[in-house]
């Protein structure tokens, strides 16, 4: 019990200073300073904190919450109004992701805002709880929301058949799935998962603080951040190994496609000579018109090379080839190839084996990049909220007031920035969101 001394310092701790000896009186009393220190009253009150700070830090946090808002409005919108987005059974986890998201910008962020500017809770216990629900139920679907996303990556790469047996039954089993257990996390509390000290933190202390018993709190940062890290991770990780082996693969397939130049001259000689007296055709020129090939080409047909009779074998004909690839296979190229030796033409067919592998090493560090940034901005953003949530029961002592915001903000970060994460790299959406922007602003393609 809390003697009447150390009550009398908690109530009138508003006014006065706390020092170094007032805590560890305290914690020598045996009273649990997590229930009995006013958390964020100190430091992030206004008669703390200068007027500018004030201003400066609630422009900070509305950008955020108008941030996270209206990108996943803007996703919403684009899977509701697009029909090619709307009848693809990928695109339903997307959507029930951002309004996971949309929530936590409309509801969690504007009262957690509120929170941290005014430095206490004044909202009561029944907001209280609901605000803690709310924020435990969309933070929740909003991280086992990623993991499934990262299992249909796994399962669409690794798996042929699960192109076709992507229906919207089976999406909707997962999304069902993912409810069910933020869900139950978020009402877990009412069903008597509640700290005793909950009522007093709120009432007396104006701490809005989520229940701090430690079975609770094992069980919640469990089931909704640890396990699920440890499955992003792992199946990112295979889905990089899947897509090396496919590059790998397309290599292969093309070095065995690709017949060597010693083969190529082998079969031209087992091939019958033509007379001399017929002329052989004009040299064809191939020619990339995004490259400037157009001057070749016409040059090229207007002047072929001319067969010259000769009783010498050496003075055979020249022929140009030129090599092309469009996209970024092979540049074009016009090279004269000695029919004597071959040399040119192996160096041609080097130089475009090498471009074609640069090409693909292009394409393996941009999968590489993008699921670094998928899941580096998670863990990131979520790693140090939960680990401060998962030590401060077990510990019992005091979190810096300033550490626990940031790792608070930087959670809900994460729903602004998923809405981007998740549909940049998809021209789908980039042009959706084009159209959706013409349409607010009244322009019309004619």
């Amino acid at each position: 019990m809390i003697d009447e001394q150390f009550w009398n310092f908690t109530t009138s701790s508003s006014t006065a200073a706390i020092t170094p000896q007032t805590i560890l009186s305290a914690a020598a009393r045996g009273t649990h300073l997590v229930d009995q220190f006013p958390a964020h009253a100190e430091i992030f009150s206004d008669v703390e904190r200068p007027l500018v700070q004030t201003v400066i830090l609630a422009s900070v946090l509305l950008l955020l919450i108008l941030s996270c808002f209206i990108g996943n409005l803007f996703v919403i919108l684009a899977i509701i109004m697009e029909r090619d987005l709307r009848g693809r059974p990928q695109y339903y986890l997307i959507f029930s992701l951002a309004v996971a998201d949309l929530i936590v910008g409309m509801i969690v962020t504007p009262l957690g805002a509120w929170f941290t500017v005014t430095g206490s809770w004044n909202l009561g216990v029944v907001v209280c709880d609901f605000w803690i629900s709310v924020d435990v139920l969309v933070c929740t679907a909003s991280i086992l929301h990623l993991v499934a996303i990262a299992l249909d990556r796994y399962w669409s790469i690794t798996d042929i058949c699960y192109v076709q047996n992507r229906t919207p039954k089976r999406i909707t089993c997962m999304l069902a799935i993912i409810w069910f257990v933020s869900l139950l996390i978020s009402l877990a509390p009412f069903a008597g998962w509640k700290d005793e000290g909950f009522s007093d933190r709120v009432l007396k202390q104006h701490v809005c603080l989520i229940s701090q018993q430690i079975s609770y709190q094992v069980f919640s940062t469990a089931t909704a951040f640890y396990i699920p890290l440890i499955a992003i991770v792992v199946i990112y990780w295979k889905i990089m190994r899947a897509a090396k082996k496919r590059f790998k693969r397309e290599r292969d397939r093309r070095t065995v496609i690709r017949p060597p130049p010693d083969a190529i001259d082998e079969k031209k000689a087992m091939m019958p000579k033509k007379s001399k007296k017929c002329p052989l055709p004009p040299a064809v020129v191939i020619s990339d018109i995004q490259n400037n090939g157009g001057a070749a080409k016409n040059n090229s047909i207007k002047n072929p090379p001319r067969h010259h009779e000769s009783s010498s074998s050496a003075s055979e004909e020249e022929r140009t080839m030129t090599m092309t690839n469009v996209n970024g296979d092979a540049a074009t190229q016009e090279t004269k190839i000695d029919g004597e030796d071959g040399r040119n033409k192996a160096g041609i067919i080097k130089r475009r084996r090498r471009t074609k592998e640069s090409n693909e090493m292009k394409r393996e560090r941009k999968a590489w990049r993008t699921l670094a940034i998928i899941t580096g901005t998670f863990v990131a953003c979520w790693t140090p909220f939960f680990l401060v949530s998962i030590y401060r029961p077990i510990c019992g002592c005091q979190i810096s007031p300033v550490l626990e915001q940031v790792t608070l903000w930087l959670g809900y970060l994460n729903s602004a920035l998923n809405p981007v994460i998740y549909t940049v790299f998809s021209q789908d959406f980039r042009a959706a969101f084009k159209r959706i922007i013409k349409r607010i602003c009244l322009i019309h393609d004619y």
